[in-house]
């Protein structure tokens, strides 16, 4: 009995620091959030500055509603380059992304218009998890494609094209993705590198200095989705600078007090 008392207490003595070290950390995980959610975005931007614009296509029926937006409001003079990001065994997608910017040339050719040569590429990352994958594995292939965001995101993934010397920077200005399983991941990456630019710039000093907004992120939640989010939505909710909505029964709702709404924007996929 003394022995099974001693252990009871070794094991409190051990389960109340580390308790009370996971809740500090939710809570600086979630104040976080909330004062990335709300804090003003950066306005230092000199008009008429190249911007490099990151699509992430998810397949399927999210990658046709996508290719539909950028159809209808992508301005080409504006996003000077686009990065599409599409996943491991979906050539539909890759296709997609190489037919629309092939339609964007012979537009700019009818119009008597020029574009930067070689302004666009098309990445192929790993799939954060497959079609009927074990629940049990796909923990470790989420991560596997974390990671290549994060590379895609620093412009370092195998192959992947170096921007043209007007860009500053190999981050890219805006991320727009509307689903599935790749854009939580894309957008959690976004969220990691503007935290660590972050800590990098109140370390050294130049957090007084004009920060240039990039690895700025907006989800477009389905069409399809009348009346409840996604499960990339309500991952998304906390996390996406702009979550947008097709129906208005989804507008006005946000992952917890303090935190943006999602905002109506109407069909922008028809």
């Amino acid at each position: 009995m003394a022995s099974f008392i001693s252990l009871c207490k070794l094991l409190l003595k051990l389960i109340i620091p580390t308790a009370t070290i996971a809740i500090l950390l939710l809570l600086i995980i979630i104040f976080a959030l909330v004062f990335s959610h709300n804090a003003t975005i950066p306005k230092f931007r000199r008009r008429g500055t190249p911007v490099h614009l990151l699509i992430v296509l998810g397949s399927g029926g999210h990658t046709t509603e996508m290719i539909y937006l950028l159809n209808k409001s992508l301005n080409t003079s504006v996003y000077t380059y686009r990065t599409y990001v599409v996943t491991s065994g979906d050539p539909f997608s890759a296709t997609k992304a190489a037919e629309f910017e092939e339609g964007l040339i012979k537009l700019q050719q009818t119009n008597k218009k020029t574009d930067q040569p070689k302004s666009y590429d098309v990445i192929t990352i790993p799939r954060a998890r497959r079609v009927h994958q074990s629940y049990w594995t796909a923990p470790f292939t989420t991560l596997q494609a974390l990671w290549a965001c994060l590379l895609v995101l620093c412009g370092r993934y195998p192959k992947q094209k170096k921007l043209p010397w007007k860009f500053t920077s190999p981050h890219p200005d805006l991320i727009i993705t509307n689903g599935p399983a790749v854009s939580v991941c894309m957008v959690l990456a976004a969220k990691i590198l503007r935290f660590w630019i972050f800590i990098s710039r109140w370390v050294t000093g130049q957090s007084s200095k004009p920060e240039v907004c990039r690895l700025r992120t907006i989800f477009v939640e389905s069409w399809a989705r009348i009346t409840s989010l996604s499960t990339s939505g309500v991952l998304l909710l906390p996390l996406a600078d702009r979550f947008l909505v097709q129906w208005p029964d989804l507008a006005g709702r946000r992952a917890w007090w303090g935190m943006k709404k999602t905002e109506h924007g109407g069909w922008m996929v028809l």
